[in-house]
């Protein structure tokens, strides 16, 4: 993250730093410390004694966002999000601003997996050994086996759709919807139900529906792939930066000898206008 975001200059915050810090030598809080800390480790490791096999130790989970298979790894070079609670395994292949949300899954370990360029699979979406084409919305809970996605189509939340399926160009699958094995949706249509059937036609107002929301995705996804894959050390700093932004308010800094004139902090609804994302008319069906 650029420091230029932050609420406060490396000057500012190296004198809040040695403000806040308590009195005495460093190294005599530095020795307390490292005391205090392992005499918790010592009662823990009493509890866990006691406890002998009911007793559960926590441990920080092994990030397996990238999973290679077989000696193939998944190739994400390209994309603009990858989120780190999501799992791509085996043969993989992200397009040019393409993004893959929380804990979706793609499966490649069977048969590839290729997501075209500016494509948003949603979260907790799956995806096992299909092609998925450009400008595709996932929609979240969706699952796609084995199937031919083609550009600019739309799967809507919590969808089904089966092995061998195609879906043409533009068409759109409404929420819930499951598509039987085999089924091929023409480009242009609007399918739904259980099973899937045709229910109408989409026209230029839907393209433009699922256009837009794919281009507000790729923006969001840029702003993800910077917070979601911050370091911890800079989660704090970011932490504390907004604490000192909500306590400098301007009656407070009314009674400053001068205004210490922090930099603006970034807020998510102020990015949201600045991309005119209220504007985005509606969501895919």
């Amino acid at each position: 993250t650029d420091l230029a975001t932050m609420a406060l200059t490396p000057g500012q915050r190296a004198a809040y730093q040695l403000t806040s810090r308590p009195p005495g030598p460093a190294s005599f809080w530095y020795s307390l410390g490292t005391a205090v800390r392992s005499v918790g480790r010592a009662i823990d490791s009493l509890g866990i004694t006691l406890q002998d096999d009911c007793a559960h130790i926590e441990k920080l989970p092994i990030p397996c966002t990238v999973v290679k298979v077989a000696g193939v790894s998944p190739s994400i070079t390209g994309s603009s999000f990858v989120a780190p609670s999501s799992n791509l395994v085996g043969s993989v292949k992200l397009g040019a601003g393409s993004s893959v949300w929380y804990a979706a899954l793609l499966r490649g370990d069977k048969a590839p997996v290729v997501v075209g360029d500016k494509s948003v699979i949603g979260d907790r979406a799956c995806v096992s050994g299909s092609t998925i084409g450009e400008s595709v919305l996932i929609g979240a809970s969706a699952i796609v086996v084995d199937a031919t996605v083609e550009n600019g189509a739309s799967i809507g939340m919590g969808c089904k759709v089966g092995k061998g399926c195609s879906i043409g160009r533009g068409a759109i699958l409404t929420a819930g919807s499951v598509l039987r094995a085999g089924t091929s949706v023409p480009a242009g249509e609007v399918w739904g139900g259980s099973p899937a059937s045709k229910v109408g036609v989409a026209g230029e107002a839907e393209a433009e529906v699922i256009a837009d929301n794919a281009a507000l995705s790729g923006l969001l996804a840029e702003v993800h792939a910077e917070e979601a894959w911050k370091e911890p050390r800079l989660i704090d700093q970011t932490l504390f930066d907004y604490k000192i932004k909500r306590a400098h308010t301007p009656e407070y800094i009314s009674t400053l000898r001068e205004d210490p004139k922090f930099t603006p902090m970034p807020t998510l609804g102020g990015f949201l206008e600045d991309v005119n994302a209220y504007d985005v008319k509606s969501v895919p069906k």
